[in-house]
């Protein structure tokens, strides 16, 4: 239990760190940004810290765009939608819906063993 909360502060540091990087970004970068990650916190699992190494990677790509100077929609394009779902396709953590369809698996492979 104790290392659980040990690491659950450390990626609330981690997340309070990804905030400030945030606020330096230009007021359209912040607000896509923001809109992505709502729309991942959606399809996370357990307790969704498993998508901060995902947000971490999107603050970045979003850092250099800015840095270039790159106009936000030019770097994510025009369905920002479609750029969240590819986000959210490449998650290595698990997302609800895997978790869901894991769920789904054992529960049928477990009455199927019981028939």
């Amino acid at each position: 239990m104790f290392q659980y909360l040990k690491q659950v502060h450390a990626d609330k540091i981690k997340y309070n760190e990804e905030m400030a990087r945030l606020k330096k970004l230009p007021a359209d970068y912040q607000m896509v940004y923001k809109e992505v990650q709502k729309f991942l916190w959606e399809f996370t699992a357990g307790d969704g810290m498993e998508m901060l190494p995902v947000m971490l990677d999107l603050l970045d790509f979003f850092e250099e765009g800015a840095a270039n100077n790159i106009p936000i929609l030019d770097l994510v394009g025009e369905d920002v939608g479609s750029f969240a779902e590819n986000t959210l396709s490449e998650m290595q953590g698990r997302t609800r819906i895997n978790e869901l369809k894991r769920k789904m698996n054992e529960r049928i492979a477990k009455k199927l063993r019981n028939e």
